[in-house]
């Protein structure tokens, strides 16, 4: 009786959970309460291996699902109204689905350059993806934060698959410093908190297990992690259960924007874009200065 009730209280909709002030017309009827629990690759102690494992295996499901694909009119328009044509990627982890996502930005307007950072920098797959346009990415060897970027990385700032592992206070620090820069913003996730969400992300345990053998560049720590000691495969499931317990509906992002954007400087819009091949779309807020 005890786990049934607390089964409910988890997945009984909750229109405003964070007790933010929220404007409706985007929450999903499927949303469940917000848990932000920990995180391993958050925790300071985590070893580098399985942080940066971790991270290949989060790019791997992004380049192969490609759920960021269907995004790139949107951060292509808002490049355009910015008049911005260089992307700074905060908490870029494995560099995500830039692989895919940059080109689609180029066949719109071929000078995008890209600026990979991270508090947590994976030097290899920052490597790796540099070497796919050398003429176009870049990336910071410093470790970078979120919340205070150095005013010398001027750029469009985008998160993706990130933005989740900030609390509210965070997130809104996130938004106001780009605010306070007069920098545009992109948040994207394709994480979703919802009974669907949760479910989809299952698949991501024999997933890892399989890509251990694929993944390239090959690594012998990632694999001895994953079939030695089967240690990553449950760390992938972990963490992508926690990503999506503790994901932001699109009510909730813009009243983190409106928040840190209290005189109205930027317009904002939020929702939810379909990609192919997923019954669960990837959520959006994009900011840009009025003037």
């Amino acid at each position: 009786m005890v786990a049934g009730r607390a089964l409910n209280r988890l997945f009984c909709r909750h229109p405003n959970p964070l007790g933010l002030d929220t404007r409706p017309g985007h929450s999903s009827a499927e949303t469940v309460r917000r848990i932000h629990l920990f995180e391993i690759g958050d925790l300071p102690g985590c070893p580098r291996v399985v942080r940066d494992a971790f991270t290949d295996y989060l790019q791997q499901a992004q380049d192969v699902f490609r759920p960021y694909a269907a995004i790139a009119p949107l951060l292509t328009a808002a490049l355009h109204r910015t008049g911005m044509n260089r992307v700074v990627d905060l908490c870029a982890g494995g560099a995500g689905s830039w692989a895919h996502l940059l080109p689609a930005l180029h066949r719109q307007d071929n000078r995008v350059s890209l600026h990979l950072t991270d508090k947590f920098v994976n030097t290899n797959a920052f490597r790796t993806a540099q070497a796919h346009a050398p003429e176009k990415i870049t990336w910071s060897t410093d470790s970078i934060d979120a919340t205070r970027v150095p005013e010398t990385l001027t750029g469009f700032r985008t998160l993706f698959s990130a933005f989740h592992h900030f609390r509210p206070a965070a997130a809104r620090a996130i938004l106001s410093d780009a605010v306070r820069q007069g920098q545009g913003i992109g948040i994207f996730e394709f994480t979703k908190r919802s009974p669907r969400g949760l479910t989809r992300n299952l698949a991501l345990f024999p997933l890892s297990m399989l890509w251990a053998f694929t993944l390239k560049p090959f690594r012998l720590s990632r694999w001895l992690l994953t079939w030695l000691l089967p240690v990553m495969p449950l760390v992938v499931l972990f963490e992508g259960m926690v990503s999506c317990l503790r994901t932001y509906t699109p009510d909730e992002l813009l009243a983190l924007a409106h928040a840190a954007d209290p005189r109205g400087q930027y317009d904002w819009q939020a929702g939810e874009q379909p990609y192919e091949g997923s019954a669960v779309p990837a959520t959006y807020l994009i900011g840009t200065p009025k003037n």
